[in-house]
């Protein structure tokens, strides 16, 4: 005879209860031990990125010529923990095919770099922080230490540690060993300057660069100073003959002029005389308006009008003068 026992399904039931609290209790632990951990990886790895930001700080505070002694330590850096730079020296090889080119490693056509300034493995600097602390849970992990390193290219680049008086000056004498014009060529170039410093009509050539009247016109009516005339070539920095007489050539040309098919360089006298006769010009325009003022505007003052007066007709003579030496030049100039 099959018999069989059954077991009512709220008696079942009631035999689970309690076990979801029973499972978080025992899990609570280990969720609360991986929480814990993270948090741990959390602040080690905010710690490292504040402590690569002061090893850079360390290393750029102390780059010439600034030695950082003066400089405040970043408040979020605790006292106990080190930063700090030091010379590294040389760098032992770069992978870096920019600084392989010929103008930092030679060799160059008539030329010869400079290794002491120009040596782009030289000059290395390194900053390094450094800092141990406790873990933020779990205290009996005891404590942790990371440190950080960086590294800086800072060689005597400077115009300062060139021995270079201004940003403008010329590097390249510096850092490199130029090829030396003959002799006779600077002996010559010397001559040339001292001919024309030394010269007896050095006197004429004052409206070149400091003729009275643009600044006295210039300060009257607040046009500004004089002009500088003196015919200028792009720089020469060759020592080739061909490449100087050709610069030679084109300061003749600006001096004496050229009005041929495709090139109409005015000559100096003719530049010369035209902004000559554009300040009279404009001086004449002044007085005139001066002596047209009229009521209800207010009047200039006495002297300003006598002045007109006085100058006015000494300006038309003088342009009148330049009209005709400028009709003489493009006269001869021709086509």
């Amino acid at each position: 005879m099959n018999t069989k026992l059954s077991v009512p399904r709220e008696a079942i039931q009631t035999r689970h209860r309690g076990l979801a609290m029973l499972e978080l209790t025992l899990a609570l632990p280990i969720l609360l031990f991986i929480m814990a951990l993270i948090i741990n990886y959390g602040t080690i790895a905010a710690w490292k990125v504040r402590e690569n930001s002061v090893a850079r700080l360390a290393v750029w505070e102390t780059r010439w010529p600034r030695s950082g002694s003066t400089d405040p330590r970043p408040r979020y850096w605790p006292a106990t923990a080190s930063m700090g730079s030091s010379d590294q020296g040389t760098v032992a090889a770069m992978d870096d095919r920019r600084v392989d080119l010929p103008v930092a490693r030679g060799s160059l056509p008539a030329a010869t770099v400079n290794f002491d300034l120009l040596d782009p493995t030289r000059g290395l600097r390194e900053g390094s922080a450094e800092l141990t602390r406790k873990y933020p849970l779990l205290g009996k992990m005891g404590t942790y230490t990371i440190k950080a390193q960086t590294w800086l290219i800072d060689d005597k680049w400077q115009y300062q540690r060139m021995g270079m008086c201004s940003n403008w000056q010329r590097r390249v004498p510096v850092l490199y060993e130029l090829a030396k014009a003959p002799r006779s060529l600077v002996n010559s170039y010397v001559q040339s300057v001292l001919a024309v410093s030394q010269a007896a009509f050095r006197e004429q050539l004052r409206p070149l660069d400091d003729d009275p009247d643009f600044l006295y016109y210039g300060t009257l009516f607040g046009w500004g100073g004089v002009r500088d005339f003196h015919p200028q070539v792009q720089s020469m920095c060759t020592t080739d003959r061909n490449l100087t007489d050709k610069s030679v050539e084109q300061l003749i040309d600006i001096i004496q002029g050229k009005h041929i098919k495709d090139q109409n360089i005015p000559s100096l006298a003719e530049r010369m005389a035209q902004s000559f006769q554009e300040l009279y010009q404009g001086a004449l325009d002044t007085f005139e308006a001066i002596l047209k003022v009229k009521p209800p505007d207010p009047s200039p003052p006495p002297e300003m009008v006598s002045l007109a007066q006085s100058q006015i007709p000494d300006l038309k003579a003088k342009i009148d003068i330049l009209k005709n030496f400028l009709e003489t030049i493009q006269a001869s100039s021709g086509p």
